[in-house]
C-alpha cells in the first residue's frame, strides 16, 4: 500500500506542477488578488497584488483524484464531503472579500421591515424573534466579528453560523449514522460522552477549524505546518489500515508541495480561505475517522495556540481591560511587530510543529 500510496503522490504532484503555473496567470487575469489589512504589519504591504485563491489549486487536484483513485463510502466519502463544503465557504468567503455583498440582504430587510412595521404589536413581535440573532452576533462580536471599511467582508457571525452547521452535520452523522459516542484518551481508556457527542464534535470541529484558518498568515506558514501535520497520520493511517484515508493523505501532500513552492516567501501566491478551511477541515477529518480525535489537540496545538487562543485572548482582555496582551495577533504577527524576519517566524514554527507531530506519533503508540 505505500507504494501505491507513494505513486498518488507523485501523480499528484505532476498535475499541480501543471495546474499551478497556469492558475496563478488566471487569478492574475481575473484581479482575484490580496488587499492587505490597514493594521497588519507594515512589512506585509509590499504583498498587495499578489494572486489569493492559490488553494483552488490543491483543493481541485486532491478532490478530483480522490473521487476518480480513492472513492469509498466507509473511508473517504466523509471527509471528502467535509473537505468540499469548507472549500466551497472559503470560496464564498473570498468571492465576497473581492467583489462585494450582493444587494439580495438590503432587499429582503426591506420587504422584512414593510411587514412588521405596520403596527406596534407586529414590530413587537419582530423585535422579540429577533432577540436570540442580536444576542448570537453581539457573543460572536466579542471574538471578531468586525467588518472591513468598506462593509465588502463577511461579518463572523455568519461564517460561524456557516461552520457551525457543518460541524453539526459531522457531529450528528457520526452520532446516528455510525453509532460513536465516545473519545479515546490516552492512559485514561474511551470517554462516554452519549447524546453529548455530536455537540462535542461541532464546537471542537469549529474551534479547530477557525483556528488553522487564521495560522494562515505569513508567507509558507499554514502550507508548511500542514505538510508536518499530516506525517504521522498519514504513519498511522497505514498502521491502523486506513488506506483510503492514507491514499487521500498522500495526494493531498503531492499537491501541497507545489503549492507550497509557489508559497513561500516571497510568496507568488496565497491559499487565502478556500485552501485555509479545505486544509484545515482535512486536518481534523484524518484524526477524526480514525479515532485517534485527541491526538489533535497535540499535533494541532501549535495552530490552537496561534489561530485560536492567542486571538480570544486578545480581543477579551481588550473588551473587558483595555490592555493588549501581544502586540499584535495572532501570535505570528506579534513576533513579526517585536522585529522578527518573516522567514524567522515561519520556519520556527515549522521546528516546533516537528517536535509536535513526533510527540503525537509517540502518543499514538502509548494509545494502541
Amino acid at each position: 500500500m505505500l507504494q501505491l500510496n507513494l505513486l498518488y503522490l507523485f501523480l499528484s504532484l505532476f498535475i499541480s506542477a501543471i495546474v499551478y503555473p497556469i492558475l496563478i496567470n488566471v487569478l492574475y487575469k481575473y484581479q482575484f488578488k490580496e488587499k492587505i489589512r490597514e493594521f497588519g504589519p507594515e512589512t506585509h504591504k509590499a504583498k498587495a497584488g499578489t494572486p489569493k485563491m492559490g488553494g483552488l489549486g490543491f483543493f481541485i487536484v486532491t478532490f478530483v483524484l480522490n473521487l476518480i483513485l480513492n472513492f469509498s463510502f466507509i473511508q473517504t466519502f466523509l471527509v471528502l464531503f467535509v473537505f468540499f463544503v469548507a472549500a466551497t465557504f472559503g470560496f464564498i468567503e473570498d468571492w465576497f472579500n473581492t467583489y462585494g455583498k450582493s444587494k439580495f440582504r438590503k432587499v429582503v430587510r426591506i420587504e422584512v421591515y414593510d411587514i412588521f412595521s405596520k403596527s406596534k404589536e407586529t414590530w413587537f413581535i419582530y423585535k422579540i424573534l429577533l432577540a436570540p440573532w442580536n444576542l448570537f452576533r453581539e457573543f460572536v462580536r466579542v471574538i471578531g466579528s468586525n467588518p472591513s471599511n468598506n462593509g465588502v467582508k463577511l461579518k463572523s457571525h455568519y461564517k460561524f453560523l456557516m461552520h457551525l452547521a457543518l460541524g453539526a452535520f459531522i457531529g450528528f452523522w457520526l452520532y446516528f449514522k455510525l453509532g460513536w459516542s465516545s473519545i479515546a484518551v490516552p492512559f485514561a481508556g474511551d470517554i462516554q460522552l452519549g447524546i453529548l457527542y455530536p455537540i462535542f464534535i461541532m464546537f471542537f470541529f469549529v474551534f479547530t477549524l477557525n483556528s488553522l484558518a487564521i495560522t494562515d498568515g505569513l508567507d509558507g506558514l499554514l502550507g508548511g505546518l500542514a505538510l508536518i501535520i499530516l506525517v504521522p497520520y498519514w504513519i498511522i493511517s497505514l498502521i491502523l489500515s486506513y488506506y483510503g484515508l492514507s491514499s487521500f493523505i498522500a495526494i493531498l501532500f503531492g499537491s501541497l508541495l507545489v503549492y507550497l513552492y509557489f508559497n513561500v516567501f516571497p510568496a507568488r501566491i496565497f491559499m487565502s480561505d478556500i485552501g485555509s478551511y479545505a486544509i484545515a477541515a482535512a486536518l481534523f477529518m484524518i484524526p477524526l475517522l480514525m479515532r485517534v480525535e485527541f491526538l489533535i489537540l497535540i499535533t494541532h496545538a501549535l495552530c490552537i495556540f496561534d489561530g485560536g487562543i492567542s486571538g480570544m485572548a486578545q480581543q477579551l482582555s481588550v473588551k473587558f481591560y483595555k490592555k493588549r496582551i501581544f502586540k499584535m495577533a495572532p501570535i505570528h504577527h506579534h513576533f513579526e511587530v517585536l522585529g522578527w524576519p518573516e522567514t524567522k517566524v515561519t520556519i520556527r514554527f515549522w521546528l516546533i510543529q516537528i517536535l509536535l507531530s513526533l510527540l503525537g506519533l509517540l502518543t499514538f503508540f502509548y494509545m494502541v
